[in-house]
């Protein structure tokens, strides 16, 4: 039975690790996610996704932890909520798709605030890629930033056209900000 099911799973992924994470549905291109990758290996500690999706950036900032021991905590309900794709369950395929990073990835499913708030962690890396309203991410940056480390990098996806994600970045994350950078459409700040 083991068998059977590792030649079907090697059957419908042939990939594994990145070569996988290539084949994955994601709203994040190339340059974020191999920026993605970039700055969660330089950055102090566990890391922290908002926002998770089916897997491929979590895919890419668990490659950049992989060589030490530290821990990518992926906090999502995977219902869609905020999804254009509309309501659907894709905890499943993250799980897949995320299988070859499963010592590194650990999977929190609920709201972002709810999870926050039983977090014992302590993050030097955070990518924000959850609810991009100016409530809803305003929310996922004061539920979350208690539990940053000092020098952390913190990352905002949908930078380039998401007025929420805009706002909290000018009122919360340019008066913290050591150095910044962005991509049109990711946004990352080292506080």
């Amino acid at each position: 039975m083991i068998t059977a099911l590792k030649n079907i799973k090697s059957k419908l992924f042939p990939k594994r690790g990145l070569a996988h994470a290539e084949t994955i549905f994601t709203h994040t291109t190339k340059a974020e996610r191999k920026l993605l990758l970039q700055l969660a290996s330089e950055a102090p500690g566990h890391a922290l996704e908002i926002g998770s999706y089916l897997g491929a950036s979590s895919c890419y900032i668990a490659e950049g932890l992989k060589n030490r021991n530290a821990k990518l905590i992926c906090v999502d309900t995977w219902q869609n909520d905020a999804m254009e794709e509309g309501k659907k369950d894709t905890f499943e395929m993250f799980s897949l798709n995320t299988r070859d990073y499963k010592q590194i990835i650990e999977a929190r499913r609920g709201k972002s605030s709810d999870m926050a708030t039983a977090n014992s962690l302590e993050f030097g890396f955070v990518f924000f890629d959850g609810d991009h309203s100016y409530q809803g991410i305003k929310t996922d940056w004061e539920s979350w930033k208690s539990s940053l480390k000092q020098g952390a990098t913190i990352c905002f996806h949908d930078y380039g056209w998401a007025d929420g994600v805009q706002r909290v970045v000018r009122e919360e994350i340019l008066p913290i900000a050591k150095e910044s950078g962005s991509l049109p459409n990711l946004f990352w700040a080292k506080i």
